[in-house]
């Protein structure tokens, strides 16, 4: 039963990942920007990455912060 479920899923995202229609990299762009990517990360992604079959933004959901970094003291 693991191995069907495992061929199902494995089948149906390699078809996707190799699709190259607009209505599937339309949805794709839907997707990733609901998973928290924004428009301007979408654009600096490679030509057909589709971040519509990520499992989300973790830099989005993480809650990071800017902080400063302290200063690295070089021992002369």
């Amino acid at each position: 039963m693991a191995t069907d479920i495992y061929q199902t899923v494995n089948t149906h995202y390699s078809a996707l990942a190799r699709s190259t229609s607009d209505n599937v990299a339309h949805h794709s762009q839907k997707v990733a920007l609901s998973f928290g990517y924004n428009a301007d990360e979408l654009a600096a992604i490679p030509e057909g990455a589709n971040l519509g079959v990520s499992c989300g933004n973790p830099l989005a959901v993480a809650g990071l912060k800017a902080v400063s970094c302290p200063t690295i003291l070089k021992s002369e």
